[in-house]
């Protein structure tokens, strides 16, 4: 069997906004180690961390001396994005893989992302979902990473860019938008690759369990945050790949408020339709869809905030 050679980016900006409070190279460890601990030959894995410009030099020559078999990149900006691109540029693979640095794979993990790369396919996400199999965990994961599915024969839904492979010419000719802050990025790349017929898959055997923290109010400040960002999205959506952008384009402000509701109807539908894929209990299905509403106002609040804030990018900037 020729396997190709895969390089996986990880990123220092999540551990350092998300992570604990210790030294960046303790915070790294879980997701280092766990890639130390794949099935797929190890020969094969080119791991690769990119250091953003807000790491201190201190932490950065820990990182090189505890993993000397990583190769180092420096991030042009302190951005989410500018890191994935700054990493996929640097890789040597053929197959591009991304992994927050707050997440975890299980052993497993590469050899099941990298199992439906047949000729034509240009890009596979996997599942993540919150560390633990609590109810929290549970409630938490469906609005934030789970509604992104295998629709018919294997297709996405979306993917997050915690848990993808690309090949790498993919992400080299279609590279992040990197003038968005955090949030919203992967779903304008996906709309973009499937508005030139690029076919993405979803392989929910590759699994990532993401860091859980549900202390204070960090739940509503993520998704408060993935609506101000959303609204940015529309704004650099220059090829209008995205339904919302024509209709943002078009009434401003007020077509938050539909394009809200379209999303409320759309979560729930797949809750309905693929609550098992989800690992929602029939009885659930309720609770989860008033978990959908609750989640989508939030982010409605963060996008009227963010068309009042000045300064945001646009096509142009």
């Amino acid at each position: 069997m020729n396997r190709p050679l895969v390089s996986v980016v990880i990123e220092t900006v999540t551990a350092r906004e998300d992570g604990a409070a210790g030294p960046l190279a303790d915070d790294l460890a879980a997701t280092l180690d766990a890639l130390g601990r794949q099935t797929y030959p190890q020969e094969l894995i080119e791991p690769i961390v990119v250091i953003d410009g807000e790491v201190a030099d201190a932490d950065a020559a820990e990182l090189r001396r505890r993993y000397p078999l990583v190769k180092f990149v420096n991030s042009p900006a302190s951005n989410y994005f500018a890191a994935k691109n700054a990493g996929a540029s640097a890789a040597a693979g053929d197959i591009v893989a991304l992994l927050d640095s707050d997440c975890v794979p299980q052993a497993g993990w590469l050899e099941a992302l990298l199992a439906p790369f047949v000729p034509g396919v240009a890009a596979v996400g996997g599942r993540t979902r919150y560390a633990g199999g609590s109810w929290t965990a549970l409630t938490f994961s469906i609005p934030d990473f789970a509604y992104t599915l295998a629709e018919e024969n294997g297709v996405a839904s979306g993917f997050v860019i915690n848990n993808v492979a690309f090949r790498r010419e993919v992400l080299l000719a279609h590279p992040f938008e990197a003038r968005i802050r955090r949030d919203g990025g992967c779903y304008l790349l996906f709309h973009q690759l499937s508005a030139e017929g690029a076919r993405v898959l979803t392989e929910p055997r590759a699994v990532v369990e993401h860091a859980l923290d549900v202390r204070g109010l960090g739940f509503a400040r993520k998704h408060f945050k993935r609506g101000y960002d959303g609204v940015t999205v529309y704004r650099l959506d220059g090829g209008g790949v995205l339904r919302g952008t024509r209709l943002f384009r078009r009434l401003g402000p007020a077509a938050l408020v539909p394009i809200t509701g379209r999303r409320i109807v759309i979560d729930w539908l797949r809750l309905l339709r693929h609550r098992r894929q989800l690992g929602v209990p029939a009885v659930a299905v309720p609770y989860f869809g008033a978990v959908a509403v609750v989640t989508r106002l939030i982010e409605l609040a963060g996008g009227l905030a963010s068309v009042v804030t000045p300064g945001s990018p646009s096509p142009e900037s």
